[in-house]
């Protein structure tokens, strides 16, 4: 089995680690999730994720999350809740790195699929105002 090509707007399946269980110590996250990656660096195989979540964002905090389209969601093969992408926090590694998992529907595959440009473009954009901020903590795995 091979990974795929690691490009920005790539969903796959990776164990993420929130900012809040790396502050609680924890050096793996608690849940394999499906994470976009936002950008790849082909030198260094740096990966940045953010991650995709079933919680809605906290209060105060919903210009830092981007409501998955439903039918998004359908092309990606994730399940029928309302998925988030949340870009107040990220998590980088090297590619293909020992935290990628395989899809559940498909132990072949590493990868949900691809996001359309103009919603990679929405979730870049509304990240790099969060950067701009100061509010995206960067867990380096």
């Amino acid at each position: 089995m091979s990974y795929p090509t690691p490009v920005p707007g790539l969903v796959v399946r990776y164990n993420y680690l929130w900012d809040s269980e790396k502050s609680e110590g924890l050096s793996l996250g608690r849940k394999d999730r499906p994470c976009a990656i936002v950008l790849y660096h082909s030198k260094t195989n740096d990966t940045i994720v953010v991650p995709i979540t079933h919680s809605p964002p906290e209060l105060g905090e919903e210009d830092l999350s981007i409501e998955v389209p439903p039918e998004l969601c359908g092309q990606l093969g994730l399940d029928d809740a309302t998925n988030w992408v949340r870009v107040s926090e990220v998590n980088r590694f090297e590619w293909p790195g020992i935290h990628l998992r395989t899809l559940p529907s498909n132990p072949s595959r590493y990868d949900y699929g691809m996001i359309p440009r103009e919603f990679y473009e929405k979730i870049r954009a509304k990240l790099h105002e969060a950067m701009m901020k100061g509010r995206v903590p960067l867990a380096k795995r």
